[in-house]
Order: structure tokens, then sequence, then C-alpha cells
């Protein structure tokens, strides 16, 4: 496959933004869409979580999240695929619990789609 045009990083920021945005949103399932049909997302668990049906599942068990931060190590990128090794934090907890805070690092690849949007295609967290 070609190519549709160049890899641009700032473009590959924005997704960030959005993906942050959509992960702190009321509805726990916005986040979802920010992935690509066949995502993998690997928590470190047992299994790897394959596709946006387990991850709508995934989502719908989730605790709400707050202060979500994608923080961008290093990023390499080429036509459509971009890979960023970050760090990700986030506040969750139900209102009235005692919040937790979560800090990892990992990797996210990004895959653009026909329509130009990119969208993560495999993410990996410890």
């Amino acid at each position: 496959m070609e190519p549709r045009s160049t890899f641009e990083e700032l473009d590959i920021r924005a997704a960030e933004r959005r993906l942050e945005r959509a992960l702190e949103a009321d509805d726990p399932t916005a986040w979802v869409l920010e992935y690509t049909e066949d995502a993998v997302f690997d928590g470190g668990g047992e299994h790897a979580v394959v596709g946006r049906e387990s991850l709508l599942a995934m989502a719908s068990s989730m605790r709400p999240l707050r202060m979500v931060s994608i923080r961008p190590l290093r990023t390499e990128g080429h036509g459509d695929l971009a890979v960023v090794w970050a760090q990700a934090s986030w506040v969750s907890g139900d209102p009235g619990s005692e919040p937790t805070t979560v800090n990892v690092r990992g990797l996210i690849v990004w895959r653009r789609d026909a329509d130009g949007t990119w969208r993560v295609a495999m993410e990996h967290i410890s």
C-alpha cells in the first residue's frame, strides 16, 4: 500500500489529545472509536484485548477516568504508520471513592485510516 501523504508528527500529537479527551468523556466507551476496528490492546494481563467489540466490553467495565495525560518520549513514523513510546497517567475512581493515580509507560502504534484519521492500531502498557 502506498502512503497517502507524508507522516507529520503534529498529526500524532493531535490524535493523542483527541484520545485523552475521549478517555475523559462522560461516555465510558467514547475512546473505543479512537482505535481501529482490529486494534489490539495489551495492558500486561493474561490476554490482550482484540477488536472494537472486545474493547467496548472492556470500556463498559472501566471506572471513570480524569486528568488523562499522554506524554510522548519518542515518535517514529512513515507514511500511514507511527509508533510512539510514551508515559501516560490518569486518575480513576467512582465519585465519592478514594481516587487512584495510575502511571504507565508503553508503546502506541497509530495507523492512518482511509478517511485520514489517525487511530490506535496497537497499544501495550506496563
